[in-house]
């Protein structure tokens, strides 16, 4: 078959689609509508080879070329303390939506309802802490810097003492004795000792005689500018304990049956009668203990002055009328017996400074020189149905907790002393087999500035 005689190919026409619904009802779509133009795809090759571009509108234009404006803000955080909580405001007038976006390791998170940043930095240091939020309208990114101070009791060292001194001490110690009243005694070397690498100058020792017997507690506090303090120390304690007992049971003992009757009924006198009782058994075991540090100076062939100590005893007996409590002192700390029912409130201790501000008396004989008309002045004593607790301390304690004279007699700060601090941390009950550590780390309390030993005794019935 010759090309002339080649079928001629059917002829190419548009198609249009019909929608199904129309072929349903049976119309008849309009013959002559013209499809409208296809729009140019970047998907589909256009001539030359290149896809072609989209045809944007001036105001589409407008917006990809201005965006919105950021605004960026430097501020400094109030300074915070490692490993104690933290809130901090970031103080932008006007600022508006904060967000948190990174912490900078701060330890610290934004909280939406109050609009400040907590939390409990566990480092010290400085950091950046970034945010963002709106500003009058505008973007604004935050970078808020924050100085982290260092824990002060981390930049505390401990060191070792010198066990081979002749006078060691341990760095801790804790004694109870059981009878009709708990007694419980600790003692921990300060933290500026402890820097150091020197001794615990403080000391203590209880005493309970059975059933219807003396309790006795004595503390002592060794001079820090004494060179044999610590001895000092232990010497006058162990002076009494040795001494006070038989004192007592001579002196005192035998005439509480009178006494004490007369006292509650104001018979006049009675106050002398029994501070008589007491300057020759308090008084005297308290002057027999400067003696004894006089004796251990002279067999080293030291001055006195090298052992001086403080010296704090108490002493409480069981009777009729429910309780007689005692007490006598030379130098600073103090004691007091307690009622948290009533509130009441008896010191057993003589505010006691020495010449110059910041000074302290010290046990020695002539404390002794004025006769029983001076040392009177610093017997104590009370007689009580019942009671919370007596208690004993060196001024490692009595300074923190109780910082001015007047403060120490006042009987709600004794209350919140024992209900809101002490008796948290330790409980002072017969069965407690954890007392002796809850003691020893209580007297690792943190008080800025009060860095000396501390010593504790209480006696709770």
């Amino acid at each position: 078959m010759t090309a002339e005689m080649s079928p001629k190919p059917p002829a190419i026409r548009d198609t249009v689609s019909v929608p199904v619904a129309v072929v349903q009802s049976g119309a008849t779509p309009p013959a002559s509508s013209p499809e409208p133009a296809a729009k140019p795809s970047l998907d589909t090759p256009q001539p030359g080879g290149a896809p072609a571009m989209p045809v944007r509108s001036p105001f589409a234009e407008k917006i990809a070329v201005m965006p919105i404006e950021t605004v960026k803000k430097i501020v400094y955080l109030k300074n915070a303390r490692a490993n104690e909580p933290y809130e901090g405001a970031v103080e932008i007038d006007g600022i508006k939506g904060l967000k948190l976006e990174n912490a900078g390791g701060s330890g610290l998170a934004l909280d939406q309802a109050s609009g400040l940043l907590k939390g409990t930095p566990m480092a010290s240091g400085d950091f950046v802490v970034r945010l963002q939020g709106l500003l009058h309208g505008k973007r604004c990114e935050v970078v808020a810097n924050l100085a982290v101070i260092p824990d002060p009791k981390s930049l505390w060292v401990s060191k070792d003492s010198d066990r081979s001194d002749p006078f060691w001490k341990p760095d801790e110690a804790f004694d109870r004795v059981d009878g009709d009243l708990l007694c419980v005694a600790a003692s921990k070397r300060g933290r500026s000792h402890a820097k150091e690498g020197t001794f615990r100058d403080d000391d203590f020792g209880l005493l309970a005689n059975g059933p219807g017997g003396w309790h006795i507690a004595v503390v002592a506090d060794g001079a820090g500018s004494a060179r044999f303090s610590r001895r000092g120390s232990k010497v006058a304690v162990d002076s009494v304990l040795r001494d006070l007992s038989k004192l007592l049971e001579d002196h005192v003992t035998p005439e509480l049956g009178k006494l004490v009757p007369a006292y509650l009924q104001n018979v006049p006198g009675a106050v002398a009668g029994i501070k008589r009782q007491l300057y020759q058994s308090l008084a005297m075991a308290t002057f027999n203990a400067a003696k004894a540090i006089d004796a251990e100076a002279a067999a080293m062939g030291e001055k006195s002055s090298a052992f001086s100590t403080t010296l704090i005893v108490g002493v409480a007996c069981k009777i009729s009328e429910g309780w007689f409590v005692a007490g006598f002192s030379v130098g600073d700390g103090g004691a007091a017996v307690l009622d948290v029912r009533d509130g009441s409130l008896t010191t057993l201790t003589l505010p006691d400074s020495g010449e110059f501000a910041g000074q302290t008396r010290f046990l020695q004989k002539s404390e002794f020189s004025g006769g029983f008309d001076e040392v009177a002045k610093r017997i104590f004593f009370d007689v009580r149905k019942e009671f919370t607790a007596i208690a004993l301390m060196t001024d490692g304690i009595s300074d923190p907790k109780f910082p001015t004279d007047s403060v120490f007699a006042d009987p709600a700060r004794w209350v919140e002393f024992w209900e809101g601090d002490l008796t948290k941390a330790v409980d002072l009950s017969r069965g407690n087999k954890k007392m002796q550590r809850q003691l020893l780390e209580w007297l690792d309390f943190w008080s800025p500035g009060n860095h000396d030993d501390r010593t504790l005794a209480v006696l709770v019935p």
